[in-house]
């Protein structure tokens, strides 16, 4: 309980505006820290700026800190920007990447003054640029969503493994289609445009790449790969919550926080934290499926080697 008390109180220091990004990321980091223990020197793929995994692995960053001074309210990815420079110490005794690769440049700068990960560079994840000796003992993939073909990536990074290497990966379930709020909001002409906006594809984004439990299990084992372990979690009523919960009005309270003082902002953002983190505990402890599974994820975790 301790990891996910702590894990959740850190990610909402960074997403304290949208709160129950708290709750995926405190439970997708607790499948893939806890369930399958995650180990030192891994290739971290999709690794977007670097600060799940820093949470993930016990980091926390200072309250001044979050990832809401720093965006771009006029792009359909509001963090893929990089104008203020990020200071962690630290790092070095975490469970941490060696190399750690994403698709966007940005992402890759902020990973680089984190100095969480050893290594890292900005690459598309379909056609990892290494070289054949970089072989590694765990490959951590994060999410399927977002690239343009899954099947070649994965079959790239498979020849990065080492003989017994392991690779975890998150993956949809096709559950999670019907829990998108926004998106089917659009689809029934209830102020279209509106909810439009607000999904901001990602419907699409994350349907492309959605599947069956059995689905996933039988495109891991044609494409080469043996099934070690899954673990499972996320209900339906949790994403719900997650598609929707502030971001009708994100780009105000993105708007209003900034407008405030350094200090100002800072107590109000610890006064807000206090306020929501029992409700997001409660939330995650009775919607994550951890303590309560109904047997509908909306997500897995596989843990894959080489057949």
């Amino acid at each position: 309980m301790n990891f996910i008390f702590s894990r959740l109180w850190r990610y909402l220091n960074i997403y304290f505006l949208k709160p129950f990004d708290a709750v995926n990321d405190t439970l997708t980091s607790y499948l893939i820290y806890k369930v399958h223990k995650l180990k030192n020197n891994y290739l971290e793929l999709g690794s977007g700026d670097g600060m799940f995994s820093f949470i993930m692995a016990g980091g926390k960053f200072p309250f001044y800190f979050d990832r809401y001074i720093d965006v771009a309210l006029n792009k359909k990815d509001i963090f893929d920007t990089h104008t203020k420079e990020i200071k962690i110490k630290n790092t070095i005794k975490l469970i941490r990447p060696f190399l750690s690769i994403d698709a966007k440049k940005n992402h890759v700068k902020k990973i680089k003054e984190i100095g969480f990960s050893k290594n890292s560079f900005h690459s598309k994840l379909e056609n990892i640029k290494l070289k054949k000796k970089n072989k590694f003992d765990l490959i951590f993939f994060y999410t399927a969503h977002g690239l343009t073909d899954l099947k070649k990536s994965i079959l790239g990074a498979k020849k990065h493994l080492k003989k017994n290497g392991k690779i975890l990966i998150l993956v949809f379930d096709d559950f999670v289609k019907k829990n998108f709020i926004c998106y089917k909001m659009s689809k029934k002409n209830f102020f279209p445009a509106f909810f439009n906006k607000i999904d901001n594809g990602r419907y699409k984004e994350i349907s492309n790449y959605s599947k069956t439990l059995k689905g996933w299990k039988n495109f891991f084992e044609k494409n080469g790969f043996k099934i070690q372990k899954i673990s499972s979690g996320l209900s339906g009523t949790a994403w719900k919550v997650y598609d929707v919960q502030t971001r009708p009005i994100l780009h105000f309270l993105v708007r209003l926080f900034n407008f405030f003082p350094s200090i100002l902002r800072i107590a109000f953002k610890l006064i807000w934290m206090i306020i929501l983190y029992p409700v997001i505990l409660l939330f995650f402890l009775f919607y994550s499926n951890i303590y309560f599974n109904n047997n509908k994820n909306c997500y897995h975790v596989f843990e894959i080697r080489k057949k």
